[in-house]
């Protein structure tokens, strides 16, 4: 099957009783394309033009995905639905494919390189893929704030929990929340703010805390302490927060 053939099939199991979209015209009006050109191509009429293809897999939170790219941390769900008690039967089954089961890692293992490995995973964590900041985002990680974390409070207190996009280690703008790497072998690894500042020959890396009065900034720089390796100071951007709002 082509990837044409995909795209319709994916389609097609969108639309029924039940599920995400009631009827072929609803799914138009709701992708935002012309109905009869959606029904010709669900009927293998007609192909999409670019414009209403890139247009559907925006609004229906599509990603793609090479062979040649790094394969993403986050996986596909199958939910296996129980019988339904004490509930009303004509109410819809959760969608797998609005979610992802993102893996949960210590933060030396989230900011490391290639897949979570299997026996690092301490468990998962469910997202609803068409969050804002989520949106066609893949290969994230969930990271959890130590207990004796304190260093991003009162944004970030143990036993938060971040997302992390590990595709995203651009430390700009400045300011943003991100896993960080100190140099070395046994450098540790933190989730703080980043800020650059740019050099002659080099840039200039700041880590620092919203608690700085107890943890000051610390400064690295990118050629000299990461050999101009961004994926070795940076593990990823932070998305997202679960944050327990009793301690706030």
């Amino acid at each position: 099957m082509g990837f044409t053939d995909d795209i319709r099939k994916a389609l097609l199991e969108r639309i029924g009783k039940g599920k995400r979209y009631p009827n072929n015209k609803r799914m138009a009006d709701e992708l935002g394309v012309d109905p009869s050109q959606l029904n010709r191509f669900l009927k293998k009429e007609r192909g999409l033009n670019a414009d209403s293809l890139g247009h559907i897999l925006d609004r229906i939170g599509a990603t793609i995905t090479f062979g040649d790219e790094p394969a993403d941390a986050a996986r596909e769900l199958c939910f296996r639905m129980p019988g339904k008690t004490q509930t009303d039967t004509n109410v819809p089954d959760p969608q797998a494919d609005d979610y992802l089961a993102v893996p949960l890692a210590a933060s030396p293992v989230a900011a490391g390189p290639g897949l979570i490995p299997e026996d690092k995973v301490e468990g998962w964590v469910l997202v609803w893929r068409h969050q804002e900041s989520i949106r066609f985002r893949s290969n994230l990680v969930a990271v959890e704030i130590g207990r004796n974390e304190l260093s991003m409070s009162p944004t970030l207190l143990p036993g938060d929990i971040v997302l992390v996009d590990r595709n995203d280690r651009d430390p700009s703008p400045a300011g943003k929340i991100m896993l960080v790497c100190e140099p070395g072998h046994d450098g540790g690894t933190m989730v703080k703010r980043v800020n650059t500042k740019r050099l002659d020959d080099d840039v200039e890396l700041i880590f620092y805390s919203d608690n700085s009065r107890e943890f000051p900034p610390t400064t690295y720089r990118l050629n000299r302490d990461y050999d101009g390796d961004i994926t070795r100071a940076i593990g990823g951007n932070v998305v997202w927060a679960w944050s327990d709002m009793t301690k706030k």
